[in-house]
C-alpha cells in the first residue's frame, strides 16, 4: 500500500468535508473567467488603467509565489527559507537561455520551473531529511550560495553583480505595443496564476494534501499509518519550486531582466508578510494577504527605510490579534452576511492545531 493511499485512508475527513467548497457553481466560475477577459479592456480607458493593469500583474506574479511557499510551510509545515532562491533559479534560466543562447522568450520561460524543480530536488535530498531549525539554516544556506554565485559567477552566465539587466521581454508582434501590450502581458500573468492556483488547489484535496497535513498536524500518527514523510514531502517541496520558478521566469521576461537585489531580505519579509497577513495553512490566504501587501506598498514605499518596520509591526499584530491570518475572518465574515441560507458554515483550524484542518458544520 503506497504512502499517499494510506494518507487517504488515514484521514479521509478532511478530503469529504472540503468537497462542499470544491463544488463551485459554474456561473461563477464563469464570470470570474469574463471578468479576468473584460477588466483590463476596461480598465485601459481610465488615465490609471494601465497603472492598475501593472499592479495586477505584480499581483500574479506575487500570488504564486506566496501560494507555492505557503504550500510547503503552511501545509507541510516544512520551514524552508528557499522560496526567493527558487524564483531566481527560475529567472535566471529563462534568461539566460535567452541572453546568451539566443532563444524565444516564450520557450525559455517553459525551461525555468523544470529547471527550479531539478534545483528543489537537489536541495530537498539533504535538507528534508532533518527537522526544525536546520531545515531553515540548510535552506537559508542555499539561498546565500545562489546570490553570491549570481553576484560573483562568470559574467555570461549570471550577468554579473548587477544581475541580468538586458533580457528580451514577451515580445507579441510589432504591431503590438503600448497598452495592448500591456493587455496581452495581463492575460499572460493571469493564465499562469489560473494554472498555478488551480494545480494547487487539487494538490491541497488530494490525497497527497491529506498525506502532508496529516504529518504536519502529528507526524507520529501519519507515520504510523504508513505514510513514506520523506518522500511526500520532498513531492511537495517540488511542487512548490516548480510554480515559483514559473514566476520567475516570467517576471524576468516581464521585466527585462532579473537583478541582484532580488536576494536582500526585504524581498523574504514582503514574501512572509503575505502569508501571515492573509493566513498561512489556509488556501486563499496568500492570495488575499499578496492583494493586501502590493496595495499597501503603494503607500509604504514612500517611507523609505521605514517601510520595512511599519510592515514588520503589521505582521507582529496580525500575529497577536489574528494569528490565523485574515482570510478566516473574511470566511467568516462571508457565511455570515453573503451566504446563501443554509449554505454549510467553513470552520478554520489552526495549522498548529493536531486535528482536522478542516470542518463543515
Amino acid at each position: 500500500m503506497s504512502s499517499v493511499t494510506a494518507a487517504a485512508q488515514a484521514r479521509p475527513a478532511i478530503d469529504e468535508t472540503a468537497a462542499p467548497w470544491r463544488r463551485v457553481p459554474l456561473y461563477a466560475i464563469g464570470g470570474t473567467v469574463v471578468l479576468g477577459i473584460v477588466l483590463p479592456l476596461l480598465l485601459v480607458r481610465l488615465d490609471i488603467g494601465t497603472y492598475l493593469i501593472t499592479l495586477m500583474i505584480l499581483f500574479f506574479i506575487q500570488a504564486v509565489v506566496a501560494q507555492s511557499w505557503n504550500l510547503i510551510m503552511g501545509y507541510g509545515g516544512i520551514y524552508s527559507f528557499a522560496q526567493v532562491a527558487l524564483f531566481a533559479v527560475g529567472g535566471w534560466t529563462s534568461g539566460i537561455l535567452v541572453h546568451s543562447l539566443g532563444w524565444n522568450p516564450f520557450v525559455a520561460v517553459l525551461f525555468a520551473p523544470v529547471v527550479a524543480a531539478i534545483a528543489a530536488l537537489g536541495i530537498g535530498l539533504p535538507t528534508l531529511r532533518l527537522r526544525g531549525v536546520y531545515v531553515v539554516l540548510l535552506t537559508l544556506a542555499f539561498h546565500e550560495l545562489a546570490r553570491v554565485f549570481t553576484v560573483t559567477g562568470p559574467r555570461f552566465i549570471s550577468g554579473g553583480g548587477y544581475g541580468l539587466v538586458t533580457v528580451q521581454t514577451f515580445s507579441f508582434g510589432n504591431d503590438v505595443i503600448g497598452d495592448q501590450r500591456t493587455i496581452y502581458l495581463y492575460y499572460l500573468a493571469r493564465f499562469m496564476f489560473a494554472i498555478a492556483t488551480f494545480v494547487i488547489w487539487r494538490v491541497i484535496h488530494s490525497p497527497l494534501g491529506v498525506a502532508v497535513t496529516a504529518l504536519r498536524d502529528s507526524e507520529t500518527y501519519g507515520v504510523s499509518r504508513g505514510i513514506n514523510q520523506f518522500r511526500i514531502r520532498l513531492l511537495l517541496f517540488v511542487i512548490s519550486a516548480f510554480f515559483t520558478g514559473l514566476a520567475g521566469g516570467y517576471a524576468t521576461h516581464y521585466n527585462g531582466g532579473i537583478s541582484t537585489t532580488i536576494f536582500d531580505f526585504p524581498r523574504i519579509i514582503d514574501l512572509l508578510a503575505m502569508i501571515v497577513i492573509g493566513g498561512w495553512g489556509t488556501f486563499g490566504g496568500p492570495i488575499l494577504g499578496a492583494g493586501i501587501v502590493i496595495g499597501l506598498d503603494q503607500y509604504l514605499v514612500a517611507l523609505g527605510d521605514y517601510r520595512e518596520l511599519l510592515l514588520g509591526l503589521i505582521i507582529a499584530g496580525i500575529a497577536v490579534f489574528a494569528p490565523q491570518g485574515l482570510w478566516p475572518v473574511v470566511r467568516r465574515l462571508y457565511d455570515k452576511y453573503l451566504a446563501p441560507e443554509g449554505a454549510p458554515v467553513h470552520v478554520e483550524v489552526s495549522p498548529t492545531a493536531p486535528h482536522d484542518v478542516e470542518k463543515e458544520l
